[in-house]
């Protein structure tokens, strides 16, 4: 299945340009006005929208305007493109949540930078049944800075981004992330309201968990980890009372590997990091799945960023 990307410009180059760069990754269905775009829109599901900004009849921004007030389109990502960006046009389109801005000149200069971008938002679009106006609010301010930081390339900021966003969303106790190299753990990130002395641990890989999660490629969810059954760190989590955990494995996949695999992690990519997060206020099944996906799908970003860092 190929996600379907809808272009909307009234300048026939930039259609053109667009399609050229994308077409071997994603179906680009093109819309020279806003009407157009409605039209498309009524008759198919559309992944995600470019919509230019200045336009002749519906702009850009009255067009996002608009969007934003249907039930069922106002969930598809729009990524704005434009010449010459305003910081008021900026806000504008983001206050009627816009994703981003893709500067037209990237079309020409950094193409592959235009593709990263619009691979990230398709990677972050997340949606869940069931949550909150609060949650849906905190996790679209967390795609949207994930992104942002992503794009100015840094692993070690685009981690922290992340792993802040969690702590608005769920407010766990502990958050630490472990970058996996040859089955062999190293602590990379932490962030804990409790002393927490990695050295002081048994070594994750030793822990049955961690078997698991290699094998099973997926995330878990433990709302009583004194069981043993899946979970790390048992003394600590008993002495500060955390019974609840969330573990999510980051494998060795691109945004593009995941979004040309139906967003599944390849059978032969390896671990290359673990991030957990514990608290003592049990997981609903809604967080569970937002968190879950927010950081198997980010990790995709993560993997590309680490890459870059460590060629």
């Amino acid at each position: 299945m190929k996600y379907k990307i809808l272009v909307i410009d009234d300048d026939e180059p930039i259609h053109l340009m667009i399609k050229n760069l994308i077409k071997d990754e994603f179906k680009v269905l093109s819309a020279k006005d806003v009407q157009q775009a409605i039209d498309i829109l009524s008759e198919q599901n559309v992944n995600l929208i470019l919509s230019d900004i200045h336009m002749p009849g519906i702009s850009g921004l009255e067009f996002l305007e608009s969007i934003r007030l249907d039930e069922e389109k106002k969930k598809i990502p729009v990524l704005i493109m434009t010449n010459l960006p305003t910081v008021e046009k900026e806000q504008k389109a983001y206050d009627l949540g816009a994703a981003d801005f893709i500067k037209k000149e990237l079309l020409n200069n950094d193409k592959e930078k235009v593709r990263e971008i619009i691979r990230m938002k398709l990677v972050t679009d997340i949606r869940v049944d069931d949550l909150d106006d609060d949650q849906v609010k905190k996790k679209d301010k967390l795609v949207m800075e994930l992104m942002e930081t992503a794009i100015s390339g840094s692993f070690e900021d685009t981690v922290e981004t992340l792993c802040k966003g969690i702590k608005e969303i769920v407010n766990p106790s502990f958050t630490g992330l472990w970058m996996i190299k040859n089955n062999s753990a190293d602590l990379f990130y932490i962030q804990s309201e409790n002393p927490f002395n990695a050295d002081d641990q048994s070594p994750i890989e030793d822990n049955g968990t961690f078997s698991h999660l290699t094998d099973s490629k997926k995330p878990y969810l433990s709302n009583h980890v004194f069981n043993k059954e899946l979970g790390f760190f048992l003394k600590f989590s008993k002495e500060h009372g955390l019974a609840a955990e969330i573990g999510v494995p980051l494998f060795a996949v691109s945004e593009r590997d995941l979004l040309m695999n139906n967003m599944n992690v390849p059978e032969n990519a390896p671990m290359f990091g673990l991030l957990i997060i514990k608290r003592s206020v049990l997981f609903s099944s809604e967080e569970f799945e937002l968190i879950s996906r927010l950081i198997k799908q980010s990790g995709s970003i993560l993997y590309r960023l680490f890459k870059k860092t460590n060629t």
